[in-house]
């Protein structure tokens, strides 16, 4: 063997090497971008979920409150003054704390938002854009639960202390029609 046949298939060894650890290079950034489109299909999907679930619960919050204002508004005449109005003040105070958990939920969202279009417009070629933005949002979620806490425990307490009244005073009403 001459000396130019060993340059030549040393240089095809090289070549073919470097062909072969682009090719390895290409099939892992598939991989990553396949990767990323069912990362992003998920979050989609969680995301529609989210919003069926927010949706209905929602629906019920709100046929409770229909359905015990207009229970309220029937029986007024047959209530204790007092009954009336702490009934009254108790589901009030927990639509207006449901209400306002709302306009925060609204407001803290929007800023969340508004912070990850910043961040898209920051995201450089090779960043992990869905990385980057699964995480706020983690950290967003995150937040947002643990506030939630501090308006749940208020709006279902003095919700449901308003039904019971009612249906207390209800009853005791109902039994003493019968005896």
């Amino acid at each position: 063997m001459n000396r130019y046949e060993g340059n030549f298939n040393e240089q095809v060894r090289e070549t073919v090497n470097a062909l072969s650890d682009e090719i390895a290079e290409i099939k892992k950034f598939q991989q990553n971008c396949e990767r990323d489109k069912d990362v992003a299909l998920a979050m989609q999907l969680n995301e529609k979920m989210m919003t069926h679930a927010t949706n209905y619960t929602n629906l019920i919050l709100v046929a409770g409150y229909a359905g015990f204002f207009g229970f309220w508004s029937t029986i007024v005449s047959r209530l204790p003054q007092w009954v009336y109005a702490i009934s009254g003040l108790l589901a009030l105070v927990s639509l207006l704390v449901f209400v306002s958990w709302e306009i925060t939920k609204m407001v803290l969202s929007y800023r969340r938002l508004n912070g990850n279009n910043e961040t898209i417009k920051q995201i450089k070629r090779g960043d992990r854009p869905l990385l980057m933005l699964e995480a706020a949002m983690n950290v967003h979620s995150m937040r947002m639960n643990k506030l939630w806490k501090w308006f749940l425990i208020p709006t279902v307490t003095t919700g449901v202390s308003a039904a019971l009244l009612l249906l207390g005073t209800f009853v005791c009403q109902v039994w003493q029609s019968m005896f």
